[in-house]
C-alpha cells in the first residue's frame, strides 16, 4: 500500500495539492486585506493536473529504467519456506 501510494498517487497529486494550499492561502491573504480572492476557475487545476500526469510518468519511466535486475542474471526462483522462514525471491545462476 505505502508503494502505490508513494509511486502512484504522490506524484500525480502533489502538484494539485499544492495548488490547492497555495490558492486557500491566496484567498486568505485577500480577505485580510479586503481585496478581491482569486477565482478556483481560472485553470490553474487543469495545470496541476497536468503537471501531476507528467510527474507519474517521469517517475514510473525513471523507476522502469534505474530498477530491476539485468534479463541475464540467472533462472527466478519464487520466495518458499524453509525451515518456518520465508526464504526471499532469488536469480539462481545458470551454469
Amino acid at each position: 500500500m505505502t508503494r502505490l501510494l508513494i509511486q502512484y498517487l504522490l506524484p500525480f497529486l502533489a502538484p494539485s495539492a499544492v495548488y490547492v494550499l497555495w490558492l486557500l492561502y491566496s484567498q486568505h491573504r485577500a480577505r485580510k486585506a479586503n481585496n478581491t480572492p482569486p477565482p478556483f476557475t481560472r485553470g490553474g487545476f487543469f495545470w496541476a493536473i497536468i503537471l501531476g500526469a507528467v510527474f507519474l510518468m517521469a517517475s514510473l519511466a525513471f523507476l522502469a529504467v534505474s530498477g530491476g535486475v539485468s534479463p541475464d542474471s540467472g533462472v527466478y526462483q519464487a520466495p518458499y519456506f524453509k525451515d518456518g522462514e520465508v526464504i526471499g525471491p532469488q536469480y539462481d545462476s545458470v551454469d
